[in-house]
């Protein structure tokens, strides 16, 4: 088995920058190569492609699951394999070493890809992140772990709160009709709960009210489409369920604080 130590990947590493625990690297990924072998890293990682169409293939628990990522976490010694499904792609990954956990007393265990999967703030970050990169003044490092660890907060928040399990069927409603009209009926039918039960803790177990939840979720699908396609950003626009461009700019600036052209252009 491949075992990949501080700073390796199986793509071709164009940039490394320390962040006091925390590497950021870019990562170039051409045709031809198209699919990796097994493999795992010594440090659990967070990757967000930033250009092109990659899926991830999971080894676990007697079964193997491939499913495309656009943000993936990866624990240490997970293993692994990438599929590249573009002719080109390139990635952004943030590895944690150990120094990070220990700072800030995380509990490394407590971080899984599921939970990830399940924050939409986490591809949101992760631009945030892409964006301080690009900037790259003498205060990178604290922006780093201050996003970080706000991120960690709705992590161990989440692990710990133990949601009870209409949170996850309306999780689920939510992220299957990001693109359509949800009522606060539709997610209490879904739940079988009270509106009422729904209206009161929504806050509570997904950190934000449902507007700016869903807006949320629309950006992150609008950002996987900027990175993945060819359509224009108007076509993004519109497709992700925003009134007109500007709604869409001034939202996606808001969550990333980037401006749509300044992916595609990635």
């Amino acid at each position: 088995m491949l075992a990949l130590t501080k700073g390796k990947y199986l793509g071709a590493v164009s940039r490394n920058v320390a962040a006091n625990g925390v590497l950021i690297g870019m990562t170039e990924y051409q045709a031809g190569h198209d699919f990796s072998p097994m493999h795992y890293h010594e440090n659990p990682h967070l990757s967000l492609v930033l250009k092109g169409t990659m899926s991830v293939r999971r080894k676990g628990f007697g079964e193997t699951v491939q499913a495309v990522e656009s943000c993936s976490f990866m624990r240490a010694g997970e293993v692994h394999q990438n599929f590249l499904h573009s002719a080109y792609g390139r990635n952004m990954n943030l590895e944690l070493e150990p120094e990070f956990f220990r700072t800030y007393d995380i509990n490394e265990s407590q971080v899984t890809p599921q939970l990830v999967k399940d924050h939409p703030e986490s591809t949101l970050l992760m631009l945030r992140l892409y964006k301080e990169l690009m900037i790259g003044d003498d205060s990178l490092s604290d922006q780093v772990h201050i996003m970080l660890l706000s991120l960690a907060d709705d992590w161990q928040h989440s692990s710990r709160s133990q949601a009870p399990h209409w949170v996850g069927q309306v999780r689920e409603l939510l992220h299957d009709n990001w693109n359509k009209t949800v009522t606060l009926l539709d997610m209490a039918q879904a739940a079988n709960v009270h509106p009422v039960t729904v209206s009161r803790y929504f806050t509570r177990y997904f950190g934000t009210g449902f507007g700016a939840y869903r807006r949320k979720l629309k950006v992150e699908r609008a950002a996987a489409m900027i990175s993945s396609s060819g359509r224009s950003l108007t076509e993004v626009s519109f497709a992700c369920g925003f009134y007109d461009q500007s709604h869409f700019i001034r939202a996606f600036k808001s969550l990333t604080h980037m401006l749509p052209y300044e992916l595609r252009s990635v």
